[in-house]
């Protein structure tokens, strides 16, 4: 068990962590960043961004600069060595509760990934002002829409990141988003109301659309699921609005998971189903039962797991489902210097974004 950094937790323990109600939130925030007010904090006496690994992320070689807009801090990772007026590809990681930037970043190795692959990494981070255990509000219903709190936050950042002067050129047709837990759960929420910004998304050890709209509604479901997943896939397609696109979605679900509990994969991937097909104007088709590829494997001394995929008409990946049999509530195939990782599984990083870049918006 040494190998394993999770963090057990009683369900209602885990619980409580993920579903602190607000403590002295503000509930006049702006669906608009105010200007950029500050640069990079973490900075050499030179002014010049510090490597990543003098902060202490991961082994990455490339830069790790933290801003802070009102309300709101985030972390962008840039790679050393991309060439100048070469656009690459933005990756959008949301952490988890009681995690930071720099935590979600060590767990995961989008780092290290983004060094390997050529990208750049963006980490929003919640305040505890708004969560005092820094959670994504994705039970509060007035984040869970477009235009409004937490996820008009997180947009108005990402376009921030793209439009910022930069020698690297970010390529808005390809940012991708991916979450873990509170932060798999926002993850779901921005791509159904912002489907014109993220091209896929990452979902891993979530709940579907909307599953709840209360703290009390919200441990319900993370126990025995949200509501009817092809109600909430109708719902999430109406959030789309005139915007509506097929949105790619990858979902990771460890099948001991008891805080987030399997149901809640299950129903993920179903909700994601139902709203790719009616953005499609199929009327039959992605079916849970049916998908068109599946295959299982096995991490060398490590854990067994299980591929489905479910394709358009034309074979292009839309819904990837892996269930990570052993798994708890844990980054699969993280890095044990992170929180709620596991290194025993197959990567969770790496397989959504061999899934991202199956995509462009």
């Amino acid at each position: 068990m040494s190998r394993i950094s999770v963090r057990i937790l009683g369900a209602a323990a885990a619980a409580a962590l993920m579903l602190t109600p607000l403590a002295g939130a503000n509930p006049a925030r702006s669906a608009t960043l105010a200007p950029h007010r500050m640069a990079t904090e973490m900075v050499t006496p030179s002014g010049a961004a510090l490597p990543a690994s003098a902060r202490g992320i991961d082994a990455a070689a490339g830069t790790w600069e933290r801003f802070v807009e009102v309300g709101r801090s985030y972390a962008v990772y840039t790679p050393a060595g991309l060439l100048p007026g070469t656009a690459v590809p933005l990756v959008v990681v949301l952490h988890g509760c009681t995690q930071s930037a720099q935590d979600i970043a060590l767990g995961t190795g989008v780092n290290a990934l983004a060094d390997r692959q050529g990208f750049v990494a963006l980490y929003p981070e919640q305040s505890t002002t708004d969560n005092v255990r820094s959670c994504w509000n994705w039970f509060d219903v007035g984040d869970q829409v477009r235009g409004s709190g937490e996820p008009a936050e997180i947009a108005a950042i990402t376009d921030r990141v793209l439009r910022r002067p930069s020698p690297v050129t970010l390529d808005a047709s390809r940012v991708y988003l991916m979450g873990m837990s509170a932060g798999g759960a926002m993850a779901c929420i921005l791509a159904a109301t912002y489907p014109d910004v993220y091209a896929s998304v990452g979902i891993h050890s979530a709940l579907e659309y909307r599953a709840a709209g209360s703290t009390s509604t919200a441990l319900l479901a993370m126990i025995n699921g949200g509501p009817d997943p092809q109600r909430q896939g109708q719902v999430a397609y109406a959030a789309m609005g005139p915007r509506a696109r097929v949105v790619p979605a990858i979902v990771v679900q460890g099948k001991v998971d008891h805080t987030v509990w399997p149901v809640n994969g299950d129903q993920t991937v179903r909700q994601w189903l139902t709203t790719s097909r009616l953005v499609s104007g199929a009327a039959t088709g992605l079916d849970f039962a049916h998908p068109n590829a599946s295959r299982d494997g096995l991490v060398p001394g490590g854990l067994s797991y299980s591929v489905r995929t479910w394709n358009d008409g034309s074979g292009r990946a839309v819904v990837q489902y892996w269930t990570v049999n052993g798994l708890a509530h844990a980054w699969s195939g993280g890095a044990a210097a992170g929180s709620f990782t596991d290194p025993r599984g197959p990567s969770a990083t790496e397989a959504m974004y061999d899934f991202f870049v199956q995509s462009t918006r």
